[in-house]
């Protein structure tokens, strides 16, 4: 079993998520029902996140409750969704590898 995070740790992850995305504080708190001086107290780790609040801001984010705990990069941009999601609607497995074979150079 991995290590535990600590709620400062997932406090620097939500804080980095939000960031990326483009959030205040404020404006994260709107999406998600608390005050924004809860969500200073979630990304200071001095107030744990319950499971409803943490799938609640990963939702308000458009991000996995995953990436909360895993080593997974930055979240998606909008063209890298639209890529992801063009490349899995590709049912021919040929095509499939003529695009990965030209994403390869």
């Amino acid at each position: 079993m991995g290590d535990i995070l600590t709620s400062e740790e997932l406090g620097a992850k939500l804080r980095g998520f939000r960031k990326s995305k483009g959030f205040t504080q404020e404006q994260l708190a709107e999406r998600t029902g608390v005050s924004f001086q809860q969500i200073q107290l979630y990304e200071s780790g001095k107030t744990r996140m319950n499971t409803d609040k943490l799938q609640a801001l990963a939702l308000a984010m458009s991000i996995p409750v995953a990436a909360f705990f895993g080593e997974i990069g930055a979240p998606l941009s909008a063209d890298e969704k639209k890529l992801l999601t063009a490349f899995r609607s590709l049912s021919n497995p040929e095509v499939r590898a003529f695009v990965l074979h030209c994403l390869a150079k």
